[in-house]
């Protein structure tokens, strides 16, 4: 221990008198650590690390054995809590959008709507108060309570422990706040962080529709906790075993039904296998930096060791070892790794520091919670032993064949040997670099085409008015004139060439599905479906403001209300799947109910949930015939995004001054949707 103390502080002062050289090394290493730090402190948080709960190794989430579809009814949900024998316990939850009041006008906040035995199955307690429970619910709109998040309280209560017992206003309807959730638990998504828990049984008082009796809504998220003992295929047979009974009581809406078990904290698998792939992505990335650090500090270490090769000659020469030559430089590899070590730990802190208040998306609650812990900090001591000491015991080979006496007249090895070494790092560095280069070209190139795909529609020039008129206490049908008003008070604004309203943005992390059949079809099993399509509620003059084209047929008019049959406006995609390359205008398809719809036009495909999906079907229906009380006001114009954002808030003010309105230009608006090329992009 005393000699390796005195090569370290010799190794220290050696790189004290080669500043250039140690500089190098370090800035190199710190570099090189940081990216790895920084990649797997984000992977260790979304995969690595399980939910804040007790017990998270038992928690599964119930997703469908398709592919891609993840949320259940709430009599689904039941029948398999109730009949399965594997799981101790089973909650569900749905995550939306309120309006919070407790004085004057609404602000939007978000919600988790919860099953009464929510927090009880995950073990988790209420700071303050009390959370909610199970014998809280006796039916529909039975429990008007609600939890705060700690972060709410303090925010918007002052922390004030008197808010116990208050009420507060949720879409107009008071609530009664019971308690305060711990400040570690923030649901059961990782990023994705409430303002309050509310009973999912007071649904439709806050929302003004019930779906708890409704098989064929599907909109809730279902977690469960293993009993001890079992593994997770025992419970996958269970639930299915449930599941095939479920189908023979419901042959219609339960066709096909089966259930697989993932993680949960991810929204099962609508973000987590894309999120693993993403991260996995840039680990890859931050592990090609490393390698070219490595072999930069070897090509550093071969040229100091050929610099150095007549002081190493004289020390063999008068007696020292060449191990003890090796373990001197090995010394200053040590000390080097150490620094730079230090120095990556640091910038990663301060990095996950700066990530973790991060907002990346202000209209989500979002929040990328990424601590540097044991793991991370674990990682960094060996980044830093690898990095530092690997690419230092390169140099052995020539400490080890070093002729001294050939060496200390000046006529060591030949030029050719020497360099064939350090010609050989220099190339698999360049290779190296030539390949994170081209990452990084391929990542600009793939941001480039998702900023200029087609989208079926031109966000530019286009600003959104988001809404969510339950939250001034408007029903479907008390907010469709109001919203015919705001159209037309729209128009008259100067510069506006352009005015309609949708009630899920695509790109924007909504919008709903139905399955499709042919006209005629009386057998409404999902198998004997044409397709499952996108749809959305529209008013006329949206095609037109979205500049999505109309290749066949009309638009829709004020004409096609309640009063008379049902009309759509359908897809190229959703055409052809129903009516192969024959004219679709004047066609006719239905839906369960059954429902009858005439197809009055056509419009091209575009993107609804991500930017590099497939061609999928969707249609168009309108509001009048639809109401929707959700909207967004799309307004096209000449004006610039600020100008005409002041002047739709205030247009939209003078109607009711109580909405709650989000007013945002539509290429800011895509910002979700963008988000991931970008990050890559970025990286």
């Amino acid at each position: 221990m005393r000699d390796l103390g005195n090569d370290l502080k010799i190794a220290a002062r050696r790189l004290r008198h080669s500043p250039g050289f140690a500089l190098t090394a370090v800035v190199t290493l710190t570099m090189a650590i940081t990216a790895n730090l920084v990649v797997f402190g984000v992977l260790n948080a979304a995969v690595l690390r399980p939910l804040n709960v007790p017990h998270p190794e038992r928690l599964v989430m119930l997703v469908h054995k398709e592919h891609g579809y993840t949320n259940h009814s709430y009599p689904d949900y039941a029948d398999l809590a109730s009949r399965n024998k594997t799981l101790s316990a089973m909650a569900a939850y749905r995550i939306t959008e309120l309006g919070v009041s407790t004085h004057g006008a609404a602000q939007r906040s978000w919600s988790y709507e919860v099953s009464g035995n929510y927090f009880d199955m995950l073990g988790v307690h209420a700071e303050l108060g009390r959370v909610l429970h199970a014998s809280d619910e006796h039916g529909p709109n039975s429990a008007p309570y609600v939890v705060l998040s700690d972060a709410f309280w303090r925010s918007r209560f002052g922390a004030d422990p008197g808010v116990i017992g208050t009420t507060v206003d949720l879409n107009k309807h008071p609530f009664t706040i019971i308690g305060v959730a711990a400040p570690e638990f923030h649901g059961t998504e990782l990023f994705l962080w409430p303002d309050l828990f509310m009973p999912i049984v007071n649904e439709e008082q806050v929302d003004g529709y019930n779906f708890l009796d409704k098989r064929y809504n599907h909109s809730l998220f279902v977690v469960g906790a293993l009993q001890p003992g079992l593994t997770r295929q025992q419970a996958t047979d269970d639930l299915n075993r449930v599941a095939a009974q479920m189908q023979k009581v419901n042959p219609v809406l339960d066709d096909g039904f089966g259930i697989r078990l993932v993680d949960p904290g991810m929204f099962g698998d609508e973000l987590g296998p894309a999120a693993r792939q993403f991260l996995a992505g840039l680990l890859f990335l931050a592990l090609l930096v490393l390698a070219a650090a490595c072999v930069n500090l070897a090509s550093i270490f071969a040229a100091r060791a050929a610099d150095r090769e007549r002081e190493l000659a004289v020390r063999i020469a008068i007696g020292s070892s060449r191990w003890r030559v090796l373990r001197q430089v090995l010394a200053e590899a040590v000390v080097l790794s150490a620094i730079g070590g230090v120095a990556g730990a640091v910038v990663a802190g301060w990095l996950l520091r700066i990530l973790s208040v991060w907002h990346p998306i202000p209209q989500y609650p979002i929040h990328v919670t990424v601590v540097a812990d044991a793991r991370v900090y674990g990682l960094a001591v060996l980044l830093a032993a690898a990095s530092g000491v690997l690419p230092a015991l390169l140099t052995a080979r020539q400490i080890w064949k070093t002729d001294a006496m050939q060496a200390m007249k000046g006529t060591s090895q030949p030029v050719i040997r020497r360099l064939s070494v350090r010609d050989v790092l220099l190339g698999v560095q360049v290779a190296l670099c030539a390949l994170l280069v081209t990452c990084a070209l391929v990542g600009v190139r793939g941001m480039q085409r998702s900023l200029n795909a087609s989208l079926g529609f031109q966000p530019r020039d286009v600003t959104l008015a988001s809404m969510q008129m339950k939250m001034a206490g408007y029903t479907d049908k008390s907010a469709f004139p109001v919203q015919k008003h705001m159209i037309e008070q729209a128009q008259q604004i100067p510069g506006v060439t352009a005015v309609g309203t949708i009630d899920e943005v695509p790109l924007n992390a909504g919008g709903s599905s139905t399955p499709v059949f042919r006209a005629g079809t009386t057998d409404f099993r999902g198998s004997n479906s044409v397709a499952v399509a996108k749809y959305y509620n529209i008013s006329p003059g949206y095609l037109t403001a979205a500049q999505t084209r109309l290749l066949a047929g009309r638009d829709f008019t004020w004409s096609d209300d309640e009063n008379h049959p049902k009309v759509a406006i359908i897809n190229q995609r959703l055409a052809h799947l129903l009516f192969g390359n024959a004219p679709a205008v004047g066609r006719h398809f239905t839906m369960p109910g059954p429902t009858d719809h005439e197809v009055i036009g056509v419009v091209e495909d575009g993107k609804y949930d991500s930017m590099t999906e497939e061609p999928k079907p969707a249609m168009f229906w309108p509001l009048g015939q639809y109401p929707e009380n959700d909207v967004t006001l799309v307004v096209r114009s000449n004006r610039t995004a600020t100008e005409m954002a002041g002047a739709l808030s205030t247009m939209l003010t003078g109607i009711d001054p109580t909405l709650p309105v989000n007013v945002e230009s539509w290429p800011h608006a895509l910002d979700l949707a963008l988000f991931p090329s970008r990050v890559a992009t970025v990286a």
